[in-house]
C-alpha cells in the first residue's frame, strides 16, 4: 500500500518498529505512560559478527552510553549500566534474516520518581497540618487527602513529561539501529552478488 501512494515501504517498517508493541495498559494511563517497551526491526540478512557490531557502535552514539555488551548463541545483546531505565538490545541472525529487539524496563525510574514525589508529599502534608493544625476528623482527613492527592498528581505529571522525552530517545535509538542494520545487510548482499559473478 505504501508503494501505491508513493511512500517507501522500509520507511513505513523503521516508523513501525518504534511503536510499542502493548496497548497501553490501565496503569499506564493511570500513571501517566507505560513503564515498560518492546520493538524490534528486521532486515532479510544474516548479519556477520561485523554487521552485528556495527548496529551495536550505532546504538552506543544515538544513546551516548557504551553499555556492555555479551555474544550469547550468535547474537550480540547490549544493555545500559548505571542507568535508572534498563535498556536491552539484542542483534539475532536466524534462518536468513537479523532481528534487531529493543526492550525496556523504566519500572526502577517510576518507583523511584514516585516514591521521592510521594516522600516530599508527607513532608508537605506535615507542614500544612503544622500551620493549619486541623483539630477535626474532617479537617484531618483533608489535609492528608489534599496534600497526597497534590503529590500524586505531581508525580502523574512528572512522569507524563519524562516519558514524552523518553519515547524521543528510544525513536533516536531504533532509528539509528534500523538504519545502521539496514547498511549493513546492503553491503553483505553487495559482497554475496560479488563472490557469486
Amino acid at each position: 500500500m505504501a508503494q501505491e501512494v508513493g511512500l517507501d515501504p522500509a520507511l513505513i517498517e523503521q516508523a513501525a518498529a518504534v511503536l510499542p508493541a502493548e496497548p497501553r495498559s490501565t496503569a499506564a494511563r493511570i500513571l501517566g505512560g507505560p513503564d515498560k517497551y518492546q520493538m524490534q526491526y528486521s532486515v532479510p540478512v544474516e548479519l556477520s559478527s561485523e554487521g552485528q557490531r556495527k548496529v551495536i557502535d550505532a546504538v552506543r552514539q544515538a544513546t551516548g552510553h557504551h553499555g556492555k555488551v555479551e555474544e550469547v548463541m550468535g547474537s550480540l545483546e547490549w544493555q545500559t549500566v548505571g542507568e535508572v531505565s534498563v535498556i536491552q538490545m539484542t542483534v539475532s541472525p536466524s534462518e536468513g534474516s537479523t532481528t534487531v529487539r529493543v526492550l525496556v524496563n523504566r519500572g526502577p525510574a517510576g518507583g523511584l520518581q514516585y516514591g521521592l514525589t510521594m516522600v516530599a508529599g508527607f513532608a508537605g502534608m506535615g507542614i500544612v497540618g503544622a500551620i493549619l493544625e486541623p483539630t477535626t476528623a474532617a479537617g484531618i482527613i483533608g489535609v492528608v487527602v489534599g496534600t497526597l492527592g497534590t503529590a500524586a498528581i505531581t508525580a502523574r505529571t512528572i512522569w507524563a513529561t519524562t516519558t514524552k522525552s523518553f519515547r524521543k530517545k528510544l525513536n533516536h535509538l531504533m532509528s539509528a539501529a534500523s538504519r545502521a542494520a539496514d547498511e549493513a545487510a546492503e553491503a553483505a548482499s553487495a559482497r554475496e552478488e560479488s563472490n557469486e559473478g
